[in-house]
């Protein structure tokens, strides 16, 4: 009879432990998708959406120009991220970011003032207008998703982790 033995020699024994140890302690891999996360998401506000733009706002349409979701650039700046040896969270803890991502529906409401007898404020041509109350209508917003992992990001974080686990 012919056979093949096969021992798991120290050695092996070593490289399997190095491995269980890798895996059980993934921040560093995490992180690094992290980032790459982050530059892609920095993409996404440069092409005004990816793969598919988003529906211009009526800021940017209109003679205000400027881009969707980038007025004062604090939504896009505010995107952060954080790895730990059992999670990636990428996100943002701006309040209206949501409605941007997910779309939906904004009731309409009345502004009182609170500390007057009228509200002030500048029109766009720079005259004050006053007010006792302001209605403000009913705003649906379009999904414009931002915090999106596109295609080439999961072939990166592949990549990532097979260097991780390989080296």
């Amino acid at each position: 009879m012919i056979s093949l033995d096969m021992k798991l020699d120290k050695e092996f024994k070593i490289h399997m432990n190095d491995l269980i140890d890798r895996l059980a302690k993934p921040k560093q891999a995490l992180k690094e998708c992290g980032l790459v996360l982050l530059r892609s998401i920095e993409k996404n506000f440069k092409a005004g959406g990816r793969p598919i733009r988003w529906k211009a706002s009526k800021r940017a349409a209109g003679t205000g120009g400027g881009k969707t979701l980038v007025d004062t650039g604090r939504l896009k700046s505010s995107i952060t991220m954080d790895a730990t040896n059992t999670e990636l969270k990428v996100g943002t803890n701006v309040k209206y970011a949501a409605i941007h991502q997910l779309g939906g529906t904004i009731p309409g409401h009345i502004i009182l003032p609170k500390r007057a007898k009228a509200l002030r404020w500048f029109d766009k041509s720079g005259t004050v207008r006053f007010a006792k109350k302001v209605t403000i209508p009913k705003i649906t917003m379009p999904k414009r998703p931002f915090l999106v992992v596109q295609e080439e990001d999961w072939r990166i974080f592949r990549r990532i982790f097979e260097d991780y686990i390989t080296t």
